[in-house]
């Protein structure tokens, strides 16, 4: 007669969960986290009180009461660390508002600078602009007027990477 697959069960005779052993290792195994032959399973009536039962099905489940206890304690640890960290993040978020709305209040607005730009361009000769243009390593045309290298000095430059 063959021993395995043998089957062990963990739990009571009437609720309880069951597990193949496919040899005697896997056996072993089960047999530390509990499992035991149906004959040696306890009866409920004695165990009614230590289990929890089912919220669907009314049936004991084959959790012991105190480690659900300790489950449902650790979980509102937990629940109370979320909400202080969230809590935490609004406010950071906040700070963070702040920050930004006094580093907006330093920075100049960018309609003003452009305008003095383009002012200060229109005050210098062609030949001035061309030089500008050749420092920036920005081409031009020969033939390009005063606005035309006004445009090419104040239009966003590209850079390679």
């Amino acid at each position: 007669m063959r021993e395995f697959p043998k089957m062990l069960y963990l739990g009571t005779t009437q609720a309880h969960q069951h597990e193949v052993a496919q040899n005697q290792d896997h056996e072993a195994e089960l047999r530390e986290l509990g499992f035991v032959d149906f004959a040696e399973l306890a009866d409920e009536v004695n165990q009614t009180e230590d289990y929890i039962k089912d919220m669907r099905t009314g049936k004991p489940k084959t959790v012991l009461q105190g480690d659900y206890d300790q489950v449902l304690a650790e979980r509102d640890q937990f629940k109370a660390e979320n909400d202080d960290l969230k809590a935490q993040l609004h406010q950071e978020r906040e700070a963070n508002q702040q920050l930004q709305q006094i580093i907006d209040s330093y920075q100049p607005e960018p309609t003003i600078q452009a305008q003095t730009v383009a002012t200060d361009y229109k005050d210098l000769t062609s030949d001035q602009l061309r030089v500008m243009l050749d420092e920036k390593k920005i081409k031009y045309l020969a033939r390009d007027n005063k606005d035309t290298l006004i445009d090419l000095l104040t239009q966003p430059t590209k850079t390679e990477e």
